[in-house]
């Protein structure tokens, strides 16, 4: 008789599997992202809310905010940030003469006016502002590549879906964000995590190999395997099909801001 009834729940068990949290809270979603990628993404996907990406995004702009003005008030890294950025308007004024666009004299003027630009609070105002806006453009851009790229390969996640792996793997850009910065202010220089970029210099590189190097941040990485494991659960695809998908994105941007002309509107 015992087991009969045993059989009996166990047939019962194996009809009805355990089905995941229907309605995961946002607290087990921010620790889940940590704890189990997978599991947590699969219970976001079906569950009845939809703006688990919020928060945490919100999060990330504080500590970058945050992160902004430690930078901007530094002496040393802040030096550091306005000679990049004097040289490259001094290239784009010395490229403009040549085109004939401005004469020598109305670059100089421009160039003058621009130094004087970062002096004092205007500085640190537009750093924080230049990070803030910075992130969110970014955030919902990338978000609309991915959803449309996943149409490629017939992933069923919708736009929300992706905002909501992308603002939850957030959580892990904002502690990146923190090493990176008190990293950056330990060490005096810019470009500095937790990756090869510690072995080598800009000196013995050069600023575009450099660049390329100081991407390979290894917390970063973490970060890309949790889209990456985000995007198959949410779109029902393969991890062979998402996680490429993922880096090889990642690759492009990265080879774009390295070496391409995007380099200029990230701060490289």
């Amino acid at each position: 008789m015992d087991e009969n009834n045993n059989q009996n729940q166990l047939n019962e068990s194996e009809s009805n599997p355990v089905e995941l949290d229907e309605n995961i809270s946002l607290g087990d979603a921010m620790a889940g992202v940590f704890s189990e990628p997978g599991v947590t993404f699969e219970s976001v996907k079906i569950s009845k809310k939809k703006n688990y990406w919020l928060i945490p995004l919100l999060i990330l702009l504080v500590i970058s905010v945050i992160s902004s003005i430690l930078v901007t008030r530094d002496e040393e890294l802040s030096s550091e940030i306005k000679s990049q950025q004097i040289e490259a308007m001094r290239k784009r004024f010395d490229d403009a003469v040549k085109e004939g666009k401005m004469t020598r004299e109305q670059a100089d003027e421009q160039l003058d006016k621009s130094e004087k630009m970062f002096g004092g609070n205007t500085f640190v105002i537009f750093g924080v502002l230049g990070s803030f806006f910075g992130i969110l453009i970014i955030f919902f851009l990338k978000a609309l590549i991915y959803w449309g790229g996943l149409k490629i390969f017939k992933g069923t996640a919708g736009y929300i879906d992706i905002m909501n792996v992308l603002g939850l793997a957030a959580l892990i850009t904002a502690i990146q964000m923190i090493v990176d910065t008190v990293l950056a202010i330990f060490m005096g220089k810019l470009m500095i995590n937790i990756g090869p970029v510690l072995l080598v210099s800009k000196e013995s590189l050069g600023k575009d190999l450099y660049s390329f190097i100081a991407s390979f941040d290894l917390i970063n990485i973490w970060y890309l395997i949790v889209i990456g494991i985000g995007i198959a659960k949410v779109s029902k695809l393969k991890y062979s099909v998402a996680m490429p998908f993922v880096f090889a994105l990642w690759i492009i941007w990265v080879i774009l801001t390295s070496f391409g002309p995007l380099g200029m509107f990230v701060g490289r």
